[in-house]
């Protein structure tokens, strides 16, 4: 029950965690070697790091592919191929002839693309303020960049549903904007304090564990880094989410500073 579970101590929560996500990790192993016929096709499928660390797949046919006679896994052992020449991709001498080549290199989220030359007041670049930790008011307003909103970043809550979450910030944002316009000003900006509030809120209710930190490299721990406890999503509900917009609205002189 949850009383029962509130009482046992953080550490062995954390402890029994680890060994299920293991248990379960050595479960998706066995039913690669299930399924998957060539034994070293099989070994390098094998994921080697925590649940949840990378998007799983979902797809019924995905390893069964590799047992077809046109399918071939090249496992690189993390060093990429190569080269490419008019064939098709060399790696370790030997060349791969391909009719079609479909690059799947990947791209920077959320940390590069949504902040890259966005300057406010006097020049400072978004990314310059966030390498010291993440800096916004519920993932949307970034103290010292008057009228930018942002959707989709760190620091909101996607514990919901990530188009209901959209919706939410979209009807915030047009309320504040609407505010500003009737009252005369021209630009909103979140005041310190506020920001302060709302940075603290997110460390208060991230998880108390470094399980990122043990996953190989990808967004979710921004490609190895270390990442500190604000870097990330709002993890308190998304109803406590919803609410805290609610409050803010409701006092916006408070927790804003407007311009004309």
């Amino acid at each position: 029950s949850q009383i029962e579970l509130a009482k046992i101590p953080r550490d062995e929560k954390i402890r029994r965690q680890e060994n299920l996500n293991i248990e379960h990790m050595m479960r998706i192993h066995r039913r690669v070697d299930e399924i998957v016929e060539d034994k070293a096709t099989a070994e390098a499928l094998k994921p080697w790091y925590m649940h949840r660390c990378k998007r799983p797949t979902y797809d019924d046919v995905y390893l069964p592919t590799f047992n077809r006679p046109n399918v071939t896994l090249v496992h690189t052992d993390g060093k990429g191929i190569t080269e490419i020449n008019e064939n098709g991709p060399l790696h370790d001498g030997k060349e791969y002839p391909l009719d079609l080549l479909i690059y799947a290199t990947g791209f920077a989220v959320q940390r590069t693309g949504i902040y890259n030359d966005i300057r406010g007041i006097g020049g400072l670049e978004l990314n310059e303020k966030y390498k010291d930790g993440m800096r916004t008011v519920f993932g949307v307003h970034s103290q010292g960049y008057p009228n930018l909103f942002i959707m989709g970043g760190y620091q909101a809550n996607f514990q919901f549903n990530l188009t209901f979450m959209l919706q939410t910030q979209a009807e915030y944002i047009a309320d504040c904007i609407k505010y500003t316009r009737e009252h005369g000003h021209k630009t909103i900006d979140p005041t310190y304090d506020t920001e302060q509030w709302w940075v603290d809120e997110v460390i208060n209710n991230r998880a108390r564990t470094n399980r990122n930190k043990e996953c190989t490299p990808g967004y979710y721990n921004f490609e190895g880094e270390d990442q500190r406890k604000q870097d990330g999503n709002y993890n308190g509900s998304f109803l406590q989410y919803y609410e805290h917009m609610q409050t803010l609205k409701a006092d916006l002189p408070k927790h804003f500073d407007f311009g004309s």
